[in-house]
């Protein structure tokens, strides 16, 4: 009898290897975690950020990304409510008064976009310009690009002139203000080094995968080992309770940063927040259906990632994100061919000049 042929064994393809035969240095990608500064005490002042705003000088980023939801994504998300839920509950403001500043220059949101793009592309705005494309962005639903725009401007020149009405100038203003981190680092740093724009790469694309909330809440109820996991109070998790991670000093803004950017964090966080629910019988399907979404999520913010640093290769991006999320946006682009992950601690932990 004759046998037939073994079989060859499948190869399969890992992107990542690619790097190594780059005709060019890879693409620098730093995730930037941090615990959302709007929940931070209230004693908490922006300009305790200053060691951490001078280092991200130094890293001097090309592109800067952010948690906020994109323009495209909201109208997309309201374009299709009965499907995808309504955005307003995530950025009700930024789609108002898109709305109202499309009203105004008679246009479109998608096609304020391709104009606020070309004249972003410009190598040197005029102040007539600036105010321009500080109104497109409005429209185009992208205000904290507008605000990027706006605070590049000299004060005198903050004028309801060329597009921008008084009303949308008090608007675009507010959006440059307040000690959220896309605020206070993103805009902040983008204004400091003349970047024309922040990318936002937050998703709620993939809200309509969760899984129902009365069940999932019944589930978690009824799974004291995950409340204790989520309460961070196993002995694994217990120093990253919350004193451990509260900004309430200049001082320990750094100490912070770092353990929120750090491996151990990352696994443990991880492991608690997300892994452990699809471990545990009790929460089943739900469980598992919740990390499919979350995964969801963070993949096409990786993905955004890789859109916004396509026209950068070999240049620098800086993700301004949750910290649950950056071990996970790291995990998906460091499977791509043109990615190279920048450690923030690393970054944390240098001596730049002037730092």
């Amino acid at each position: 009898m004759t046998l037939a042929p073994p079989i060859p064994a499948r190869q399969t393809l890992d992107p990542a290897q690619a790097r190594s035969r780059l005709i060019a240095p890879a693409t620098q990608v730093m995730v930037l975690g941090i615990s959302h500064l709007d929940n931070a005490p209230k004693a908490f002042d922006p300009t305790w950020l200053e060691p951490v705003m001078c280092r991200l000088r130094a890293y001097a980023p090309d592109v800067i990304l952010t948690e906020a939801m994109s323009g495209e994504q909201l109208a997309a998300i309201e374009a299709y409510k009965a499907v995808r839920g309504d955005a307003g509950k995530w950025a009700g403001p930024t789609l108002a008064f898109a709305k109202d500043a499309q009203t105004a220059l008679g246009i479109t949101g998608a096609d304020a976009l391709v104009q606020a793009d070309a004249l972003a592309a410009k190598p040197k705005l005029t102040a007539m310009e600036r105010r321009h494309l500080a109104a497109l962005f409005l429209a185009a639903g992208e205000p904290f690009s507008a605000a990027t725009q706006w605070l590049q401007l000299a004060p005198a020149e903050r004028l309801a002139e060329d597009g921008v009405s008084e009303t949308m100038k008090t608007r675009i203003g507010r959006f440059g203000i307040g000690r959220s981190e896309i605020v206070s680092i993103a805009v902040a740093l983008a204004v400091q080094l003349r970047r024309p724009r922040v990318y936002g790469a937050g998703d709620h694309l993939s809200d309509v995968t969760l899984p129902d909330d009365a069940a999932f809440g019944a589930a978690v109820k009824a799974s004291p080992d995950i409340i204790a996991q989520l309460d961070k109070a196993t002995p694994a998790l217990k120093p990253y309770g919350s004193k451990t991670l509260v900004l309430d000093s200049r001082e320990r803004v750094l100490p912070v940063l770092r353990i929120l950017n750090s491996p151990a964090f990352a696994k443990a966080d991880a492991q608690a927040q997300w892994l452990s629910l699809q471990q545990s019988p009790r929460l089943g399907a739900v469980g598992r259906q919740r990390v499919a979404a979350w995964e969801a999520q963070n993949l096409r913010m990786a993905t955004t990632v890789r859109e916004a640093t396509a026209s950068i290769p070999g240049g620098k991006a800086l993700l301004v994100v949750g910290a649950s999320h950056k071990a996970f946006i790291e995990a998906y682009l460091g499977t791509m061919t043109d990615i190279s992950i920048v450690s923030v601690t690393a970054v944390l932990d240098a001596h730049p000049t002037r730092c």
